[in-house]
């Protein structure tokens, strides 16, 4: 069956005779243009593209431009085409990506030092394919959590008023997307540990994925990532709201819209009334002053100390929801995470968890392991 490009897509198209169709060829198969052809954008540059009707039927169509492909181009296991231009920009290793992700960990709580701090070693991330995504869309559970076409996050109390944070991440992203990405789902993490459950239920999803959004916007912003910045604008996923609070940010600063976003008292600000920004729930204690000054000054925290070997620290919850805590970091049942060893980390996979063992396997490793609850 094939697969026609959305119309919304195609800016226009025309019939013109053959003398003003002269000289004019199909960007795709670089044949000449004969009597009429469509005008489409290319999603990664914003430069119009002149299209041929037959190439206009294609079924393959990028999955990153928005253009249709025919030579050349990638076919991922999930589906997914990409051109030669952005099969070369995608990352494709796994190992890369996850690297990418502690970059921008990092990153973000060095922009945002004066106002948030990124969750770290509870966070759980995974490069997954489209149809992992596909998935998580219909798990059951996962009504209310952030589950978009590039990437999912999921956050889920543990006893002690802790947080474990599961973050899935599309594969094959370029690298200034996948940061996007990656601190957009960042970014939820941090409101699962930060906004009350009565905030969250009160608050339009737009105004959640805004501020997911405008975090993001204002870190491709700090790397001068312009063609990003324009793809998170024009973006209707937000219904809006990114471009509301974008100027919020202008007119009244990241800490105002912060502090609205975790005690507002509306579920989402207008353009025509954006000092409601200002209006916050008076029950909710402000930080003290000393507080305040303390977080700005206080250098960054030194990491935990985390064993030399790998570690059964504790297992947690009960039935088909147990969590395994390796050194510093928690897992699931078949899921995979980054472990500090040492000074370096690991990737593993949680094969089992049992009452007081788990089972698992290293990345790169021949042979899987055992590792026992340690009590002291």
């Amino acid at each position: 069956m094939k697969i026609r490009l959305p119309t919304a897509c195609l800016l226009f198209w025309m019939f013109a005779a053959a003398a003003c169709a002269q000289g004019l060829k199909c960007d795709i198969c670089g044949e000449p243009i004969q009597k009429r052809f469509y005008t489409m954008e290319d999603r990664v540059t914003g430069v119009k593209k002149t299209i041929c009707p037959a190439c206009q039927e294609l079924g393959s169509v990028c999955f990153v431009c928005g253009l249709p492909v025919k030579e050349g181009y990638q076919q991922l296991p999930d589906g997914r085409f990409l051109c030669a231009r952005d099969a070369r920009d995608a990352i494709s290793s796994e190992e890369e990506a996850l690297e990418i992700c502690v970059q921008v960990h990092d990153d973000l709580n060095r922009l945002f030092s004066r106002f948030l701090t990124i969750p770290e070693t509870n966070v759980v991330i995974t490069i997954a394919d489209k149809y992992q995504l596909e998935n998580l869309f219909r798990a059951p559970g996962n009504e209310n959590s952030c589950v978009t076409v590039y990437g999912a996050t999921s956050s889920n109390p543990l006893p002690g008023n802790k947080f474990i944070h599961h973050v899935s991440l599309l594969s094959y992203l370029k690298k200034s997307r996948l940061m996007a990405v990656c601190a957009h789902e960042y970014t939820h993490t941090w409101m699962g540990e930060n906004v009350d459950r009565e905030r969250k239920l009160l608050l339009h999803r737009g105004t959640v994925e805004g501020f997911c959004e405008l975090v993001a916007y204002k870190y491709m912003e700090s790397r001068r990532e312009t063609a990003e910045m324009h793809v998170i604008r024009k973006n209707h996923y937000t219904k809006g709201q990114i471009d509301v609070l974008i100027e919020a940010d202008r007119k009244y600063g990241f800490n105002a819209v912060m502090e609205w976003i975790k005690s507002g008292e509306d579920d989402k600000l207008e353009m025509t009334n954006l000092d409601r920004v200002r209006a916050v729930r008076e029950n909710i204690p402000a930080s003290s002053a000393a507080e305040l000054s303390a977080l700005i000054i206080a250098p960054p925290a030194s990491p935990t100390p985390v064993p030399d070997t790998l570690r059964l620290k504790g297992i947690s919850g009960a039935g088909q929801h147990r969590f395994a805590l390796i050194n510093d970091v928690t897992l699931e049942t078949l899921e995979t995470g980054r472990v500090r060893v040492g000074a370096t980390n690991v990737t593993v996979q949680c094969l089992e968890i049992r009452n007081d063992s788990v089972v698992i396997q290293v990345a790169g490793a021949i042979r899987k392991q055992q590792l026992f609850l340690h009590t002291k």
